[in-house]
């Protein structure tokens, strides 16, 4: 805590630390004028001064005029032999002057002690001070010379006679001459210290001592000196700070001078001022291109220069606006472009619009000015300049709007301008310009799909417009300015132009046209929704809006609705633009959150549409990604759980929009490609609804079979059914570890028929037989001579022949219960229904389909059918009396694949024959044995390199496989086809080991043909010991890769006797 004494008593105590010292000081100064001088122990005494004045000065209060005297007496010792002493000795002296000044003389200075010291520190400031026994001065001296000097200039505008001092006549070639040294300062400097110390100088000279007539005088040298520092340039960097105080220097030299409401008028006995009209008209052309090399700094990087260069516009607009009139317009255009970052300068400037609407004039025209020119910025190539100007442009509409200015003159030639401006930077160079080639319908496929492994729930779009980065930020800013113009009260005229050119316009102004109104429409409805949330007021902006929303959502429809065929891929047609297709597509998703719930039955007309563009055949996954999005919006506004469950819902209006299509054979890609959407966006669930389609596509197909791209195409559709259709819960195999599980439980639940049981048997069979026809001998009658009846109708006839009957006839209800008592029992071994009846039926045609088209030439095409059967099986072995017929139908073209010449597709074969083998089990022992030469032929291919090798036994040509071992592993490492045909006849023999009751001798050729790699995996030997673990065990000894067992002996050396066995012959 600081001691508290009164100042009278911090005087005194003060005046006895400083009076040693200064004692000390004087008596040094006084010894260089002897024969004994040391300039070190001036130095030191100079040095110890400064140092106790600096802890003196903690409280300003202390040091006082007086105290200020009696310390500037020895240093003036020192000065007076300024010629002999050290630059450092002269640079202490500075400082102890700066603070005497600041501290001591701060209220009250003598003229003449002003004008020594102002002398003195303009000499010691110059770059070569002339007198000293130095030739050139040094940055520390001249920064004590300038801080001195502006500590003195401030002190100085305390006192009135200073003031008058400064500004007599008699002074003018001294504050000249300081002036210019100042100025000199801060431009050649090389220390940041030094230019910051001469500015402030600078600035306490213009600001505190010299009147607006000397600062006249002056001005054309301040002017020229100040704009070459305040010019940005490459070559040299100013410091932040030096450029803010030569700007506030600046900002006060032509308020002072230039401003409107100074005036000097003639009075007598007064000497006429020089600031008149004529002289403020001549300042005004020679500083107008002073300003402009000024305005520069607008884009300067750091926050303070600009708003010091901000409050100097604004001061020229508001007190300099009739002197400076040509320099408004510059400016406001820099306010504007500083007040886009700043949000005080905006306020600022809009206070200024609210005093004096006069300027909202100037501010109007300055916009029409820069939209005349805005189409001519926009198609050059500076892409800074055309984001600077839609941040000025959208900045003054602000102002404007802010302060109450009337605006609707503005808007339609805002709307004009905004849509040109757009145009124009759609309208990419020829070098950027690339055609959207129509990509195949393969391939979009694969992206659509691609699209939907996506994670959905997103809600944001993405670009619709901005195809390049450099359209990036101009589009943004656009976007931007709409929003701001939209969010008015006023915009009627605005979006009243935009509507009326929306349907007639073409190309890139109907993208323009469509682009702005849904950014305005948007922007108004959400600034309804914000204020409704608190107050209830009509609003015919609203119900305009409303309107416009209406036709955007027509327009939209019509636009995603425009199916151009594509059939026809050589013919000259106009495709739709995606970026047209993207604004479609946020104007359903825009009117579907204003209507909300009431949206679902809207849904009959934008649903189909979208996912049409969602299966769009252009490659544009940023498209397809805004349909998702636009589902989404659906599915939250609708109030649907999730997507899945609005299509299900939906799903009779998709069908009966696909089906026409298809019925029309029509048989471009997108109605299967929005089935495709259908399905994986809606998963089984939708399949019940497809039937139709199905049907549709199963005639295109029998129609079109012949064109091979047109068939995989749709096949490639049925595989995503067929895919989707095995996922249904009642459909759905469990993993294959299960399936494993229940073959061994089954496995184990079997015996072996004991001899007695087969004796058994056959007498019971023997006694069935004999009854069977001692029954059709006994039932022998004679041919009929009339036509057979029903025994209804026997009895019938026989009541009506009756002559005891009362001639009545039987009625209707006594013949359908006689029917009932005759008609047999129904029987209780009934073929029960498939699990899932409609999508098992479906998949079952599916897959019976696929017979007729694997002949086709086309490879691909035949992998994806061998991959659609593989897809199904699972299945349809839910249902076996369905799956069993359909092996009959399909197992003929199946096994003709074997026999492929593309080795993919037989390995394909050989899987799905595997995968039957593994669902129908001992159905499969025929059949397996009817294509068991083709495994071989496969094996010896294979395992022989293909070197024409066909022995006629098999252990021949297993012994010559397992010779040629070596070779088989190094074809396999460099021929990939044939690798995946080894992998996929090792799977296929393990499976068939596993699930096929095999004759031993077949199973030993499993052995045989598997032996090469039955050390190396082991799941397949494991496999092969399940079924016959003494086999492998046999095999695997005779070709060392066991060790025999040692057979015991009997000790002693005796023999082992085997006990006798008696055997009963029967009879």
């Amino acid at each position: 805590m600081p001691l508290l004494v009164p100042p009278a008593e911090g005087r005194y105590h003060i005046f006895h630390q400083l009076k040693p010292q200064c004692v000390a000081l004087s008596q040094s100064a006084l010894a260089l004028n002897g024969a004994k001088s040391n300039v070190q122990d001036v130095t030191d005494q100079l040095d110890k001064l400064h140092h106790l004045l600096q802890s003196c000065t903690i409280d300003q209060n202390q040091l006082d005029a007086k105290l200020a005297d009696y310390v500037f007496f020895p240093v003036s010792q020192v000065l007076k032999v300024s010629q002999k002493i050290s630059i450092r000795c002269l640079e202490l002296c500075l400082e102890i002057l700066a603070i005497l000044c600041r501290y001591g003389w701060r209220h009250s200075i003598q003229p003449q002690l002003v004008a020594q010291v102002v002398i003195f520190c303009t000499l010691m400031a110059e770059r070569h001070p002339k007198g000293f026994e130095f030739s050139s001065s040094t940055e520390e001296l001249q920064t004590a010379a300038f801080w001195c000097l502006h500590h003195v200039s401030v002190a100085a505008s305390q006192s009135r006679e200073c003031r008058t001092f400064f500004t007599s006549e008699a002074n003018f070639p001294q504050m000249g001459q300081t002036i210019s040294t100042t100025l000199d300062g801060i431009l050649e400097a090389g220390a940041v210290e030094t230019q910051l110390a001469a500015s402030n100088a600078l600035k306490a000279l213009i600001v505190s001592v010299i009147d607006p007539e000397m600062s006249a005088r002056f001005l054309p040298g301040l002017a020229s000196k100040l704009t070459k520092i305040l010019t940005p340039t490459t070559k040299l960097r100013r410091n932040y700070q030096v450029l803010i105080i030569c700007l506030e220097t600046m900002t006060h030299l032509l308020r002072a001078t230039l401003a409107d409401d100074v005036a000097q008028p003639a009075q007598d006995g007064v000497k006429q001022s020089i600031i008149d009209d004529d002289w403020k008209a001549m300042a005004a052309r020679q500083l107008e291109p002073v300003l402009n090399s000024i305005m520069r700094l607008k884009i300067h990087g750091h926050e303070d220069v600009r708003v010091a260069l901000a409050k100097l516009c604004l001061m020229l607009l508001e007190r300099c606006r009739q002197s400076l009139a040509s320099c408004s317009a510059i400016a406001i255009e820099t306010v504007l472009s500083i007040a886009s970052s700043q949000a005080a300068v905006g306020i600022q400037l809009e206070m200024l619009l609210r005093v004096d609407p006069s300027l909202s004039g100037l501010l109007k025209n300055t916009m029409y000015d820069w939209l005349s020119s805005l189409s001519t910025i926009v198609q050059g190539a500076d892409e800074v300049k055309k984001v600077q100007k839609m941040q000025q442009l959208r900045t003054a509409y602000s102002l404007l709007h802010d302060s109450g200015s009337n605006t609707d003159t503005l808007e339609g030639m805002l709307a004009s301008r905004l849509r040109d401006t757009v145009v124009l930077t759609l309208q990419a160079p020829i070098s950027k310009q690339n055609a959207s080639p129509l990509v195949s319908p393969i391939t979009s496929l694969d992206l659509g799909l691609a699209v939907l492994d996506r994670t959905t729930g997103q809600r944001d779009f993405s670009q619709a417009l901005v195809q390049y980065r450099s359209q990036e930020d101009i589009i943004k800013q656009v976007k931007s300015f709409t929003q701001l113009i939209s969010s008015s009260s006023c915009v009627s005229a605005f979006a009243a132009d935009l509507s009326r050119s929306l349907r007639f316009s073409q190309g890139e102004a109907q993208l323009a046209n469509f682009w702005l109104l849904l950014i305005a429409t948007q922007t108004a409805l959400a600034r309804k929704d914000s204020v409704s949330d608190f107050i209830d007021l009509p609003d015919d902006n609203v119900n305009i809006f409303q309107d416009h929303l209406e036709e955007l959502y027509s327009f939209a429809l019509s636009i995603l609705a425009d199916d151009h065929s594509v059939n026809d891929i050589n013919a000259d047609i106009e495709l739709v633009d995606p970026r047209l297709q993207s604004l479609a597509l946020r104007t359903l998703a825009l009117r579907a959150q204003t209507a909300g719930p009431d949206f679902r039955h809207e849904l009959i007309d934008s649903l189909y549409p979208v996912l049409h563009t969602l299966a769009t055949p252009f490659n544009n996954s940023d498209l397809q990604s805004d349909a998702l999005t636009t589902l989404d919006i659906f599915t939250l506004a609708c109030g649907y759980r999730d997507v899945q469950t609005m299509i299900v819902e939906n799903a009779d209006y998709l069908t009966n929009a696909v089906a026409l299509k298809l019925n029309a054979f029509d048989v471009s890609p997108q109605a299967s490609q929005v089935l495709v959407m259908m399905i994986k966006l809606a998963g089984p669930a939708v399949l019940p609804f497809l039937e139709d389609p199905a049907e549709s596509i199963f005639a295109i197909l029998e129609s079109f079979h012949g064109y091979a791209v047109l068939v995989d195409v749709f096949f490639r559709v049925l595989a995503v059914m067929a895919e989707e259709g095995a996922k249904a819960p009642l459909l759905a195999m469990g993993s294959k570890e299960d399936r494993t599980e229940m073959r061994r439980w089954m496995r184990e639940r079997w015996k072996p028929i004991t001899v007695d049981g087969l004796v058994g048997l056959l007498k019971d069979f023997a006694i069935d037989e004999a009854d069977e026809k001692r029954l059709r001998d006994e039932q022998r009658e004679q041919a009929p001579q009339r036509p057979w009846k029903t025994k209804v109708e026997e009895i019938c006839d026989v009541d009506e022949s009756d002559p005891g009957s009362q001639g009545t006839k039987t009625d209707e209800a006594d013949l359908e219960q006689l029917e009932q008592q005759i008609s047999p029992p129904p029987s209780e071994d009934v073929d029960p229904p498939p699990p899932a009846p409609k999508t098992y039926s479906l998949l079952f045609k599916i897959t019976e389909l696929t017979q007729h088209f694997l002949p086709s030439a086309s490879p691909s095409l035949r992998v994806s059918l061998l991959s659609l059967i593989r897809t199904t099986i699972p299945a349809m072995a839910r249902h076996e009396n369905s799956f069993l017929p359909l092996i009959n139908t399909l197992w003929p073209e199946i096994v003709s694949r074997l026999d492929d010449r593309e080795e993919y597709v037989r390995a394909m074969a050989l899987e799905i024959v595997g995968l039957l083998c593994e669902f129908a089990g001992e159905f499969m022992r025929s059949r397996i044995v009817q294509v068991w030469d083709a495994f071989r032929e496969i094996s010896w291919q294979v395992g022989t390199g293909d070197n024409g090798l066909r022995s006629a036994g098999c252990r021949d040509v297993a012994r010559s496989a397992s010779k040629a071992g070596t070779l088989v592993a190094t074809d396999l490492k460099t021929n990939t086809p044939a690798r995946l045909l080894w992998n996929a006849l090792i799977d296929t023999l393990s499976t068939v080991a596993k699930t096929v009751p095999l004759p031993p001798e077949l199973f030993d050729e499993v052995l045989d043909m598997l032996g090469p790699v039955l050390e190396a995996r082991e799941d397949v030997r494991t496999a092969l010991e399940i079924e016959n673990e003494d086999a492998v065990w046999l095999w695997r000894m005779q070709r060392g890769e066991v060790e025999m067992a040692n057979a015991p002996k009997c000790a002693g050396g005796r023999h082992w006797m085997f006990a006798p066995v008696q055997v009963h012959q029967g009879t």
